[in-house]
């Protein structure tokens, strides 16, 4: 029989989640409802399926709940033309060169959800280098990494709408302005946008990763994954039976 006096409780968790209040037993913001959800097996299995039947997912993370909006969702989520928008964004080749962006910020930190490579945070250039190394190597070896004709057009785009990028912006005399001018423009628009989904903060042109992002990426990795993660893991089983060659 279902307790009415964990309902209660369920609710008030939930609610607090959809509303993007925090709650964390590290911080104390709202620990009474981080305690409830795992202490009490009922008000985690009725959160769980609050948040289910919205299509949405909980993240437990380093003693805090984190709630994301699942694969396409209409009401949490975005649609390609709503993020588009939100970026300042105007085709979709320039959304999915955000997308190879975002990636490489993740694998900047993650390889996979086990392994965690401790950098405390990264700045623009690194990832620069990261994503015109990995383009590079992607083109490569296009022959074995696409699935169709299509896939193959896509990032032979993807890769040349990067190279046709300067680095930097001549407009960018005062530091890098977000945009779509430059290489480095991109990079800071996509980190603008991922600091204010409260998955960055940045401080002297360094961004360090919240608790929030590591949730997300370790969620990714062990979760959703995608295609991206499908291509990294065949280029790094190619090198590895190269160097095993050698």
């Amino acid at each position: 029989m279902l307790n009415n006096k964990n309902l209660a409780k369920a609710m008030e968790v939930f609610q607090a989640l959809i509303i993007g209040e925090e709650i964390s037993l590290e911080t104390g913001k709202n620990a009474d409802y981080y305690e409830a959800y795992s202490n009490n097996a009922e008000v985690n299995d009725l959160v769980e399926q609050m948040a289910k039947g919205m299509n949405l997912k909980i993240y437990d993370y380093n003693y805090s709940l984190f709630l994301t909006a699942g694969d396409h969702n209409r009401v949490f989520g975005y649609t390609n033309e709503e993020l588009k928008r939100a970026m300042g964004l105007r085709l979709n080749k320039e959304l999915y060169l955000c997308y190879f962006i975002i990636y490489n910020i993740m694998v900047s930190f993650y390889s996979d959800s086990a392994t965690y490579t401790y950098t405390e945070y990264v700045r623009i250039e690194e990832i620069l280098e990261a994503i015109s190394r990995n383009l590079t190597n992607m083109i490569r070896n296009i022959n074995i990494l696409v699935r169709n004709e299509l896939e193959e057009s896509s990032f032979e785009t993807l890769a040349l709408t990067w190279d046709e990028l300067p680095v930097v912006s001549s407009e960018d005399t005062n530091g890098i302005r977000a945009g779509r001018g430059s290489k480095s423009g991109y990079v800071k628009l996509v980190f603008n946008f991922l600091i204010l989904q409260n998955v960055f903060v940045e401080a002297q042109e360094k961004y360090y990763p919240t608790n929030r992002f590591h949730a997300m990426v370790k969620n990714y990795f062990e979760e959703e994954r995608g295609r991206l993660y499908e291509m990294q893991q065949q280029l790094e089983e190619k090198e590895g039976q190269e160097d095993a060659t050698h």
